[in-house]
Protein backbone atom coordinates (compact mmCIF):
# COMPACT_ATOMS: atom_id res chain seq x y z
CA UNK A 1 0.00 0.00 0.00
CA UNK A 2 1.34 3.62 -0.64
CA UNK A 3 1.73 6.59 1.56
CA UNK A 4 -1.42 8.14 -0.46
CA UNK A 5 -3.18 5.30 0.07
CA UNK A 6 -2.56 5.09 3.63
CA UNK A 7 -2.99 8.98 4.56
CA UNK A 8 -6.91 8.38 2.75
CA UNK A 9 -7.41 5.88 5.56
CA UNK A 10 -6.02 8.09 8.68
CA UNK A 11 -2.55 7.19 8.65
CA UNK A 12 0.50 9.17 7.54
CA UNK A 13 3.26 6.18 6.93
CA UNK A 14 0.83 3.40 7.76
CA UNK A 15 -1.20 2.03 10.97
CA UNK A 16 2.59 0.12 11.84
CA UNK A 17 4.91 2.84 12.36
CA UNK A 18 1.82 5.09 12.89
CA UNK A 19 1.35 3.88 16.16
CA UNK A 20 4.81 2.96 17.61
CA UNK A 21 6.54 5.90 15.90
CA UNK A 22 3.66 8.87 16.05
CA UNK A 23 1.28 7.59 19.11
CA UNK A 24 3.63 6.70 21.00
CA UNK A 25 3.33 2.33 21.22
CA UNK A 26 7.50 1.76 21.38
CA UNK A 27 7.45 3.87 24.76
CA UNK A 28 4.70 2.30 25.70
CA UNK A 29 6.21 -0.79 25.25
CA UNK A 30 9.77 0.90 26.74
CA UNK A 31 7.60 1.82 30.25
CA UNK A 32 6.70 -1.74 30.38
CA UNK A 33 10.04 -2.85 30.26
CA UNK A 34 11.29 -0.34 32.55
CA UNK A 35 8.65 -1.51 35.08
CA UNK A 36 9.21 -5.64 34.90
CA UNK A 37 12.71 -5.17 34.10
CA UNK A 38 13.82 -1.84 35.56
CA UNK A 39 17.33 -2.80 36.65
CA UNK A 40 18.48 -4.59 33.65
CA UNK A 41 17.69 -1.75 31.54
CA UNK A 42 20.07 0.36 33.52
CA UNK A 43 22.56 -2.29 33.30
CA UNK A 44 22.66 -2.98 29.44
CA UNK A 45 21.86 0.55 28.58
CA UNK A 46 23.32 3.11 31.46
CA UNK A 47 22.08 6.00 32.28
CA UNK A 48 26.12 7.57 31.64
CA UNK A 49 25.39 6.41 27.60
CA UNK A 50 22.01 7.75 27.11
CA UNK A 51 23.85 10.97 25.61
CA UNK A 52 24.05 8.56 22.44
CA UNK A 53 20.62 7.91 22.28
CA UNK A 54 19.86 11.70 22.58
CA UNK A 55 22.13 12.49 20.19
CA UNK A 56 20.68 10.32 17.40
CA UNK A 57 17.37 11.68 17.89
CA UNK A 58 16.94 15.17 20.47
CA UNK A 59 19.15 16.17 18.04
CA UNK A 60 18.08 15.91 14.70
CA UNK A 61 14.40 16.50 16.02
CA UNK A 62 15.91 20.25 16.90
CA UNK A 63 17.65 20.37 13.67
CA UNK A 64 14.54 19.34 11.90
CA UNK A 65 13.25 22.56 13.22
CA UNK A 66 16.16 24.87 12.39
CA UNK A 67 15.39 23.33 8.52
CA UNK A 68 11.97 24.08 7.99
CA UNK A 69 12.68 27.64 9.42
CA UNK A 70 15.75 28.47 7.52
CA UNK A 71 16.53 25.93 4.93
CA UNK A 72 14.46 27.41 2.35
CA UNK A 73 13.53 30.79 1.25
CA UNK A 74 10.28 30.74 1.55
CA UNK A 75 9.84 29.77 5.06
CA UNK A 76 12.76 32.28 5.57
CA UNK A 77 10.76 35.21 4.60
CA UNK A 78 7.58 33.95 5.88
CA UNK A 79 8.94 33.26 9.64
CA UNK A 80 11.73 36.08 9.15
CA UNK A 81 10.51 38.25 12.29
CA UNK A 82 10.05 35.48 15.13
CA UNK A 83 13.05 33.46 13.87
CA UNK A 84 15.79 37.06 14.10
CA UNK A 85 14.05 37.98 17.32
CA UNK A 86 13.92 34.53 18.95
CA UNK A 87 17.68 33.85 18.18
CA UNK A 88 18.83 37.28 19.05
CA UNK A 89 17.14 37.31 22.62
CA UNK A 90 17.70 33.77 23.37
CA UNK A 91 21.28 33.73 21.86
CA UNK A 92 21.73 36.80 24.54
CA UNK A 93 20.61 35.18 27.84
CA UNK A 94 23.16 32.61 27.16
CA UNK A 95 25.79 34.76 26.55
CA UNK A 96 24.61 36.37 30.25
CA UNK A 97 24.12 33.57 31.53
CA UNK A 98 27.30 31.72 30.66
CA UNK A 99 28.37 34.76 33.62
CA UNK A 100 25.64 35.38 35.57
CA UNK A 101 24.51 32.71 37.45
CA UNK A 102 20.97 34.00 38.62
CA UNK A 103 20.56 34.81 34.37
CA UNK A 104 21.71 31.09 33.39
CA UNK A 105 19.51 30.19 36.35
CA UNK A 106 16.54 31.54 34.81
CA UNK A 107 17.02 30.33 31.43
CA UNK A 108 17.43 26.70 32.60
CA UNK A 109 14.41 27.40 34.58
CA UNK A 110 12.19 28.26 31.74
CA UNK A 111 13.13 25.51 29.84
CA UNK A 112 12.90 22.60 32.50
CA UNK A 113 8.79 24.15 33.01
CA UNK A 114 8.29 24.83 29.23
CA UNK A 115 9.47 21.48 28.15
CA UNK A 116 6.46 19.51 30.19
CA UNK A 117 4.39 22.07 28.10
CA UNK A 118 5.65 22.02 24.95
CA UNK A 119 5.79 17.49 25.03
CA UNK A 120 2.07 18.10 26.30
CA UNK A 121 1.34 20.32 23.37
CA UNK A 122 2.53 18.13 20.67
CA UNK A 123 0.52 15.11 22.22
CA UNK A 124 -2.72 16.74 22.37
CA UNK A 125 -1.87 18.51 18.51
CA UNK A 126 -1.45 14.62 17.46
CA UNK A 127 -4.31 13.70 18.86
CA UNK A 128 -6.34 15.86 17.29
CA UNK A 129 -5.20 15.51 14.52
CA UNK A 130 -5.92 11.55 14.15
CA UNK A 131 -9.17 12.15 14.55
CA UNK A 132 -9.95 14.73 12.22
CA UNK A 133 -7.98 12.25 9.43
CA UNK A 134 -9.93 9.45 10.85
CA UNK A 135 -13.67 11.04 10.77
CA UNK A 136 -14.09 11.55 14.05
CA UNK A 137 -16.67 14.44 15.21
CA UNK A 138 -14.86 17.12 16.89
CA UNK A 139 -17.26 19.42 18.44
CA UNK A 140 -16.11 22.36 20.15
CA UNK A 141 -17.22 21.15 23.55
CA UNK A 142 -15.49 18.04 22.98
CA UNK A 143 -12.27 19.43 21.55
CA UNK A 144 -12.13 21.57 24.99
CA UNK A 145 -12.80 18.22 26.92
CA UNK A 146 -9.60 16.64 25.05
CA UNK A 147 -7.56 19.80 25.75
CA UNK A 148 -8.43 20.55 29.32
CA UNK A 149 -7.36 16.77 30.04
CA UNK A 150 -3.99 17.46 28.48
CA UNK A 151 -3.68 20.63 30.53
CA UNK A 152 -4.28 19.53 33.66
CA UNK A 153 -2.20 16.65 33.36
CA UNK A 154 0.93 19.41 32.47
CA UNK A 155 -1.00 21.46 35.86
CA UNK A 156 0.15 18.55 37.91
CA UNK A 157 3.93 18.37 36.66
CA UNK A 158 4.55 22.20 37.27
CA UNK A 159 2.75 22.26 40.86
CA UNK A 160 5.34 19.10 41.71
CA UNK A 161 7.98 21.22 39.97
CA UNK A 162 7.39 24.14 42.11
CA UNK A 163 6.98 22.70 45.34
CA UNK A 164 9.10 21.06 47.86
CA UNK A 165 10.68 18.57 46.40
CA UNK A 166 10.72 20.09 42.98
CA UNK A 167 14.68 19.11 42.96
CA UNK A 168 13.49 15.29 42.62
CA UNK A 169 10.67 15.66 39.93
CA UNK A 170 10.75 17.21 36.56
CA UNK A 171 13.76 18.93 37.23
CA UNK A 172 16.57 16.32 37.99
CA UNK A 173 19.37 18.47 37.02
CA UNK A 174 21.89 20.30 39.72
CA UNK A 175 24.47 17.69 40.73
CA UNK A 176 27.48 18.72 42.70
CA UNK A 177 29.47 21.13 40.68
CA UNK A 178 26.30 22.55 38.73
CA UNK A 179 26.11 26.11 40.26
CA UNK A 180 22.64 26.72 38.14
CA UNK A 181 19.66 25.68 39.70
CA UNK A 182 16.19 25.54 38.85
CA UNK A 183 14.11 28.01 40.73
CA UNK A 184 11.52 26.59 42.28
CA UNK A 185 8.19 28.77 43.89
CA UNK A 186 8.53 26.63 46.65
CA UNK A 187 4.65 25.89 46.93
CA UNK A 188 4.37 24.74 50.37
CA UNK A 189 2.45 21.43 51.04
CA UNK A 190 -0.49 23.41 52.37
CA UNK A 191 -0.42 24.91 49.16
CA UNK A 192 0.71 22.21 46.67
CA UNK A 193 -1.70 19.10 48.22
CA UNK A 194 -4.77 21.10 47.58
CA UNK A 195 -3.83 22.65 44.26
CA UNK A 196 -2.91 18.72 43.26
CA UNK A 197 -5.94 17.45 44.32
CA UNK A 198 -7.94 20.01 42.18
CA UNK A 199 -5.95 19.14 39.10
CA UNK A 200 -6.21 15.69 39.33
CA UNK A 201 -9.69 15.83 39.96
CA UNK A 202 -9.88 18.37 36.74
CA UNK A 203 -7.62 15.63 34.74
CA UNK A 204 -10.42 12.42 35.56
CA UNK A 205 -13.21 14.47 35.28
CA UNK A 206 -12.10 15.73 31.40
CA UNK A 207 -9.99 12.47 30.52
CA UNK A 208 -13.46 10.55 31.42
CA UNK A 209 -15.84 12.77 29.74
CA UNK A 210 -14.25 13.12 26.78
CA UNK A 211 -14.19 9.61 26.14
CA UNK A 212 -17.89 9.19 27.16
CA UNK A 213 -18.89 11.39 24.26
CA UNK A 214 -16.11 10.46 21.93
CA UNK A 215 -16.96 6.52 22.44
CA UNK A 216 -20.88 7.91 21.53
CA UNK A 217 -20.01 9.21 18.21
CA UNK A 218 -17.15 6.67 17.06
CA UNK A 219 -16.03 3.20 17.16
CA UNK A 220 -12.43 2.74 19.61
CA UNK A 221 -11.26 1.84 15.69
CA UNK A 222 -11.21 5.41 14.64
CA UNK A 223 -10.16 6.71 17.82
CA UNK A 224 -7.19 3.99 18.97
CA UNK A 225 -4.66 6.32 17.39
CA UNK A 226 -5.57 9.23 19.91
CA UNK A 227 -6.23 7.27 22.93
CA UNK A 228 -3.11 6.10 22.82
CA UNK A 229 -1.55 9.58 22.66
CA UNK A 230 -3.86 9.82 26.10
CA UNK A 231 -2.07 7.12 27.52
CA UNK A 232 1.87 8.29 26.83
CA UNK A 233 0.58 11.52 27.98
CA UNK A 234 -0.06 9.71 31.49
CA UNK A 235 2.43 7.43 31.14
CA UNK A 236 4.91 10.62 30.72
CA UNK A 237 3.65 12.99 33.43
CA UNK A 238 0.27 12.40 35.39
CA UNK A 239 0.97 8.63 36.31
CA UNK A 240 4.44 9.44 37.57
CA UNK A 241 3.51 12.45 39.43
CA UNK A 242 1.01 11.08 41.08
CA UNK A 243 2.23 7.90 42.38
CA UNK A 244 5.48 9.89 43.95
CA UNK A 245 3.61 12.27 45.72
CA UNK A 246 1.40 9.41 46.97
CA UNK A 247 4.69 7.37 47.64
CA UNK A 248 3.19 4.51 45.47
CA UNK A 249 5.40 1.93 43.08
CA UNK A 250 8.33 4.14 44.01
CA UNK A 251 10.76 1.39 44.01
CA UNK A 252 9.92 0.94 40.18
CA UNK A 253 12.31 2.63 37.52
CA UNK A 254 10.02 4.97 36.08
CA UNK A 255 8.18 6.30 38.72
CA UNK A 256 11.43 6.28 41.97
CA UNK A 257 12.83 9.45 42.64
CA UNK A 258 16.51 7.99 42.45
CA UNK A 259 16.34 7.67 38.69
CA UNK A 260 14.23 10.49 37.97
CA UNK A 261 16.67 11.45 35.02
CA UNK A 262 16.94 8.29 33.90
CA UNK A 263 13.05 8.50 33.30
CA UNK A 264 13.24 11.89 31.60
CA UNK A 265 15.75 11.05 29.06
CA UNK A 266 13.52 7.79 28.12
CA UNK A 267 10.82 10.49 27.83
CA UNK A 268 12.62 12.96 26.34
CA UNK A 269 13.88 9.90 23.63
CA UNK A 270 9.98 9.31 22.52
CA UNK A 271 9.05 13.28 22.32
CA UNK A 272 11.96 13.11 19.87
CA UNK A 273 11.06 10.09 18.07
CA UNK A 274 7.30 11.66 17.46
CA UNK A 275 8.39 14.42 16.22
CA UNK A 276 10.75 13.74 13.89
CA UNK A 277 8.23 10.92 12.30
CA UNK A 278 5.77 14.01 11.78
CA UNK A 279 8.36 16.26 10.51
CA UNK A 280 10.05 13.70 8.05
CA UNK A 281 6.19 12.83 6.15
CA UNK A 282 5.97 16.55 5.77
CA UNK A 283 9.12 16.95 4.39
CA UNK A 284 8.24 14.18 2.00
CA UNK A 285 4.19 15.59 1.63
CA UNK A 286 5.72 19.20 1.05
CA UNK A 287 8.29 18.32 -1.95
CA UNK A 288 10.97 19.74 0.31
CA UNK A 289 12.51 15.93 0.73
CA UNK A 290 12.07 12.46 -1.29
CA UNK A 291 14.28 10.51 1.13
CA UNK A 292 14.09 10.01 4.26
CA UNK A 293 17.94 9.02 5.11
CA UNK A 294 19.35 12.45 3.69
CA UNK A 295 16.84 14.17 5.77
CA UNK A 296 17.32 12.74 9.14
CA UNK A 297 21.09 13.38 8.59
CA UNK A 298 20.32 16.89 7.79
CA UNK A 299 18.75 17.36 10.61
CA UNK A 300 21.27 15.51 12.89
CA UNK A 301 23.70 17.99 11.42
CA UNK A 302 21.80 21.20 11.75
CA UNK A 303 20.87 20.06 15.22
CA UNK A 304 24.21 19.14 15.95
CA UNK A 305 25.72 22.65 14.95
CA UNK A 306 23.81 24.55 17.13
CA UNK A 307 24.60 22.51 20.00
CA UNK A 308 28.47 21.90 19.49
CA UNK A 309 29.14 25.89 18.42
CA UNK A 310 28.14 27.27 21.95
CA UNK A 311 30.04 24.13 23.62
CA UNK A 312 33.19 25.27 21.85
CA UNK A 313 33.12 28.62 21.64
CA UNK A 314 32.27 29.17 25.69
CA UNK A 315 34.31 26.43 27.04
CA UNK A 316 36.91 27.08 29.97
CA UNK A 317 39.13 27.68 27.67
CA UNK A 318 37.71 29.81 25.72
CA UNK A 319 35.64 32.76 26.04
CA UNK A 320 33.41 30.90 29.16
CA UNK A 321 33.73 29.93 32.60
CA UNK A 322 32.40 26.69 33.22
CA UNK A 323 33.23 22.84 31.54
CA UNK A 324 30.55 21.33 29.81
CA UNK A 325 29.73 18.67 32.61
CA UNK A 326 29.74 21.45 34.95
CA UNK A 327 27.03 23.57 33.75
CA UNK A 328 27.84 24.42 30.19
CA UNK A 329 26.13 21.47 28.78
CA UNK A 330 22.69 22.25 30.79
CA UNK A 331 22.57 26.15 29.89
CA UNK A 332 23.39 25.21 26.19
CA UNK A 333 20.45 22.98 26.19
CA UNK A 334 18.42 25.33 27.39
CA UNK A 335 19.02 28.10 24.89
CA UNK A 336 18.65 25.20 22.14
CA UNK A 337 15.43 24.04 23.55
CA UNK A 338 13.78 27.49 24.25
CA UNK A 339 14.89 28.58 20.76
CA UNK A 340 13.09 25.50 19.80
CA UNK A 341 9.75 25.71 21.43
CA UNK A 342 9.74 29.59 20.43
CA UNK A 343 9.83 28.25 16.69
CA UNK A 344 7.74 25.33 17.04
CA UNK A 345 5.17 26.93 18.42
CA UNK A 346 4.55 29.07 15.25
CA UNK A 347 5.90 27.17 13.05
CA UNK A 348 2.82 24.00 13.87
CA UNK A 349 -0.71 25.42 13.79
CA UNK A 350 -3.13 22.93 12.07
CA UNK A 351 -5.53 26.38 11.47
CA UNK A 352 -2.59 27.01 9.19
CA UNK A 353 -3.75 26.26 5.13
CA UNK A 354 -0.20 24.65 4.15
CA UNK A 355 -0.12 22.86 7.44
CA UNK A 356 -4.03 21.88 7.40
CA UNK A 357 -3.62 20.54 3.97
CA UNK A 358 -0.61 18.44 4.37
CA UNK A 359 -1.73 16.95 7.86
CA UNK A 360 -5.35 16.62 7.56
CA UNK A 361 -6.63 16.76 4.23
CA UNK A 362 -4.21 15.24 1.84
CA UNK A 363 -5.92 17.13 -1.30
CA UNK A 364 -3.93 16.79 -3.87
CA UNK A 365 -5.22 19.49 -6.12
CA UNK A 366 -4.75 22.03 -2.95
CA UNK A 367 -1.29 20.52 -2.31
CA UNK A 368 0.01 21.57 -5.61
CA UNK A 369 0.25 25.67 -4.77
CA UNK A 370 2.16 24.18 -1.52
CA UNK A 371 4.83 22.40 -3.03
CA UNK A 372 6.84 24.66 -5.08
CA UNK A 373 10.64 23.53 -5.18
CA UNK A 374 12.67 24.91 -2.63
CA UNK A 375 15.43 28.13 -4.25
CA UNK A 376 18.90 27.23 -3.96
CA UNK A 377 21.83 29.25 -3.24
CA UNK A 378 25.03 28.50 -3.15
CA UNK A 379 26.14 30.09 0.03
CA UNK A 380 29.81 29.07 1.87
CA UNK A 381 26.96 28.76 5.53
CA UNK A 382 25.72 25.32 4.39
CA UNK A 383 29.02 23.54 4.12
CA UNK A 384 29.96 24.91 7.34
CA UNK A 385 27.06 24.10 9.43
CA UNK A 386 27.63 20.55 8.00
CA UNK A 387 31.02 20.42 9.24
CA UNK A 388 29.96 21.87 12.83
CA UNK A 389 27.40 18.96 13.41
CA UNK A 390 29.44 16.33 12.19
CA UNK A 391 32.08 17.61 14.49
CA UNK A 392 29.58 17.69 17.34
CA UNK A 393 28.11 14.44 16.60
CA UNK A 394 32.07 13.09 16.45
CA UNK A 395 32.99 14.33 19.82
CA UNK A 396 29.84 13.91 21.37
CA UNK A 397 30.41 9.80 20.66
CA UNK A 398 34.17 10.00 21.79
CA UNK A 399 33.54 11.78 24.86
CA UNK A 400 30.40 9.53 26.02
CA UNK A 401 32.43 6.47 25.36
CA UNK A 402 35.23 7.96 27.21
CA UNK A 403 33.61 8.98 30.29
CA UNK A 404 31.44 5.52 30.53
CA UNK A 405 34.34 3.34 29.99
CA UNK A 406 37.60 5.72 30.76
CA UNK A 407 36.21 7.46 34.12
CA UNK A 408 32.90 5.35 34.97
CA UNK A 409 33.82 1.92 34.40
CA UNK A 410 37.66 2.36 35.25
CA UNK A 411 39.52 1.53 38.71
CA UNK A 412 39.34 4.51 40.79
CA UNK A 413 42.77 3.70 42.01
CA UNK A 414 43.78 3.44 38.37
CA UNK A 415 46.19 6.75 38.40
CA UNK A 416 47.76 6.16 34.87
CA UNK A 417 44.19 5.19 32.62
CA UNK A 418 42.42 8.38 34.69
CA UNK A 419 45.24 10.83 33.65
CA UNK A 420 44.90 9.15 29.98
CA UNK A 421 41.64 9.84 29.71
CA UNK A 422 41.38 13.42 31.47
CA UNK A 423 44.07 14.15 28.99
CA UNK A 424 41.87 13.04 25.99
CA UNK A 425 38.44 14.70 27.41
CA UNK A 426 40.80 17.88 27.67
CA UNK A 427 41.76 17.48 23.94
CA UNK A 428 38.07 17.04 22.80
CA UNK A 429 36.90 20.41 25.08
CA UNK A 430 35.29 17.68 27.41
CA UNK A 431 37.80 18.67 30.53
CA UNK A 432 36.10 16.85 33.83
CA UNK A 433 35.86 18.78 36.69
CA UNK A 434 35.23 15.58 38.64
CA UNK A 435 37.74 13.67 36.92
CA UNK A 436 40.58 16.51 38.14
CA UNK A 437 39.01 16.24 41.18
CA UNK A 438 39.79 12.86 42.23
CA UNK A 439 43.44 12.84 40.18
CA UNK A 440 43.77 15.63 42.93
CA UNK A 441 43.05 13.47 45.80
CA UNK A 442 44.91 10.20 44.32
CA UNK A 443 48.17 12.63 44.54
CA UNK A 444 47.48 14.25 47.66
CA UNK A 445 47.43 10.51 48.96
CA UNK A 446 51.09 9.47 47.03
CA UNK A 447 52.31 12.29 48.93
CA UNK A 448 52.21 14.28 45.37
CA UNK A 449 51.50 17.81 46.64
CA UNK A 450 52.07 19.68 43.55
CA UNK A 451 50.65 17.42 41.56
CA UNK A 452 47.86 17.41 43.72
CA UNK A 453 47.62 21.30 43.92
CA UNK A 454 47.44 21.31 40.12
CA UNK A 455 44.95 18.92 39.67
CA UNK A 456 42.52 20.74 42.60
CA UNK A 457 43.04 24.04 40.72
CA UNK A 458 42.67 22.73 37.11
CA UNK A 459 39.20 21.06 38.94
CA UNK A 460 37.98 24.56 40.35
CA UNK A 461 38.42 26.31 37.24
CA UNK A 462 36.39 23.72 35.41
CA UNK A 463 33.70 23.93 37.94
CA UNK A 464 33.96 24.94 41.86
CA UNK A 465 32.62 22.41 43.94
CA UNK A 466 32.99 22.83 47.89
CA UNK A 467 34.60 19.23 47.71
CA UNK A 468 37.68 20.50 45.49
CA UNK A 469 38.10 23.24 47.69
CA UNK A 470 38.02 21.48 50.96
CA UNK A 471 40.42 19.20 49.65
CA UNK A 472 42.65 21.92 48.72
CA UNK A 473 42.24 23.14 51.77
CA UNK A 474 43.79 20.09 53.34
CA UNK A 475 46.23 20.32 51.05
CA UNK A 476 46.98 23.55 52.10
CA UNK A 477 47.36 22.46 55.60
CA UNK A 478 50.06 19.66 54.87
CA UNK A 479 52.27 22.34 52.84
CA UNK A 480 51.81 24.82 56.76
CA UNK A 481 50.01 27.47 54.89
CA UNK A 482 46.93 27.56 57.81
CA UNK A 483 46.00 31.06 55.83
CA UNK A 484 45.68 29.48 52.57
CA UNK A 485 43.56 26.06 53.86
CA UNK A 486 41.01 28.63 56.13
CA UNK A 487 40.33 30.58 52.78
CA UNK A 488 39.84 27.53 50.82
CA UNK A 489 37.35 26.16 53.40
CA UNK A 490 35.67 29.59 53.70
CA UNK A 491 35.13 29.15 49.63
CA UNK A 492 34.06 25.29 50.43
CA UNK A 493 30.72 26.81 52.84
CA UNK A 494 30.32 29.65 50.71
CA UNK A 495 29.17 27.05 48.45
CA UNK A 496 27.67 24.80 50.66
CA UNK A 497 27.54 25.55 53.87
CA UNK A 498 26.94 21.86 55.41
CA UNK A 499 30.03 20.67 53.78
CA UNK A 500 31.13 18.41 56.71
CA UNK A 501 34.58 18.42 55.74
CA UNK A 502 35.27 22.02 55.22
CA UNK A 503 33.45 22.70 58.79
CA UNK A 504 35.44 20.03 60.88
CA UNK A 505 39.13 20.94 59.32
CA UNK A 506 37.88 25.24 59.67
CA UNK A 507 36.71 23.73 63.36
CA UNK A 508 39.88 22.72 64.04
CA UNK A 509 42.14 25.54 62.94
CA UNK A 510 39.71 27.56 64.60
CA UNK A 511 40.20 25.96 67.95
CA UNK A 512 44.65 26.16 67.20
CA UNK A 513 44.55 29.96 66.79
CA UNK A 514 42.38 30.34 69.66
CA UNK A 515 38.94 31.14 67.85
CA UNK A 516 36.95 28.36 70.48
CA UNK A 517 33.63 30.22 69.67
CA UNK A 518 33.61 29.86 66.01
CA UNK A 519 35.01 26.55 65.98
CA UNK A 520 32.19 25.18 68.51
CA UNK A 521 29.81 26.80 65.59
CA UNK A 522 31.05 25.17 63.23
CA UNK A 523 31.60 21.97 64.95
CA UNK A 524 27.96 21.77 65.67
CA UNK A 525 27.05 22.21 62.37
CA UNK A 526 29.16 19.81 61.51
CA UNK A 527 27.63 17.28 63.58
CA UNK A 528 24.05 18.00 62.25
CA UNK A 529 25.35 17.37 58.92
CA UNK A 530 26.43 14.77 59.30
CA UNK A 531 23.93 12.83 61.52
CA UNK A 532 21.83 13.52 58.15
CA UNK A 533 23.94 11.84 55.84
CA UNK A 534 24.36 8.82 58.77
CA UNK A 535 20.40 8.77 58.82
CA UNK A 536 20.13 9.16 54.61
CA UNK A 537 23.38 6.77 53.99
CA UNK A 538 23.83 4.45 57.08
CA UNK A 539 26.10 1.99 54.32
CA UNK A 540 28.34 5.05 53.36
CA UNK A 541 32.03 3.86 54.34
CA UNK A 542 33.45 5.74 57.11
CA UNK A 543 30.02 7.55 57.88
CA UNK A 544 29.63 6.58 61.27
CA UNK A 545 33.02 7.36 62.00
CA UNK A 546 33.16 10.85 60.81
CA UNK A 547 30.23 11.20 63.42
CA UNK A 548 32.59 10.07 66.51
CA UNK A 549 35.15 12.27 65.17
CA UNK A 550 33.46 15.50 65.22
CA UNK A 551 31.52 14.20 68.97
CA UNK A 552 34.71 13.23 70.40
CA UNK A 553 36.70 16.78 69.35
CA UNK A 554 33.16 18.12 70.90
CA UNK A 555 33.52 16.41 73.75
CA UNK A 556 36.94 17.92 74.00
CA UNK A 557 38.27 14.57 75.25
CA UNK A 558 42.79 14.37 75.03
CA UNK A 559 42.56 11.39 72.35
CA UNK A 560 44.49 12.16 69.44
CA UNK A 561 41.89 13.02 66.58
CA UNK A 562 42.35 11.66 62.97
CA UNK A 563 42.56 14.16 60.21
CA UNK A 564 39.51 14.22 57.80
CA UNK A 565 40.31 12.89 54.14
CA UNK A 566 38.67 14.59 51.28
Amino acid sequence: MTGDQSARQGWLFGPGADLMLGCGGAYIALFALLVVAGDRMLALIPLGLLPLLTLFTGTPHVGATLLRVYERGEDRSRYALVSLWATVLVGAAFVLGVYDLRIGSWLITAYLAWSPWHFTAQNYGIAMMFMKRRGVEVTAGVKRLVFWSFTFSWILVFLSMNGDAASTLYAPYGPDGIAYRFISLGLPLAINVPLLAIALLGYVVCLVGAALVLLRRASWRALGPSALLLLVQALWFSFPVVARNLGLFTDLVPISRQHAEYSLLWIMFGHSVQYLWITTFFAFRSGAESRGLPYLTKSLLAGGAIWGVPLLLFGPDLFGARAVDAGLFLLVAAAVNVHHFILDGVIWRLRSGRIAVILLRDREESLASFTAAPRRRRSWIRPLVWAAGALYAVLTIVGTLEIEFGIRRADPTDVIRLRSAAERLRLIGRDHPQVRYNLGVLAMQAGELETGRSELERSLSLGPTADAWAALGLLHEERGRAEDARAAYDAALALDPDNVLALFQSALLGRAAGDHERAERELARAETAQRRVVARHPEEPGAEQRLRQILAVRADQDEAIPRGDP
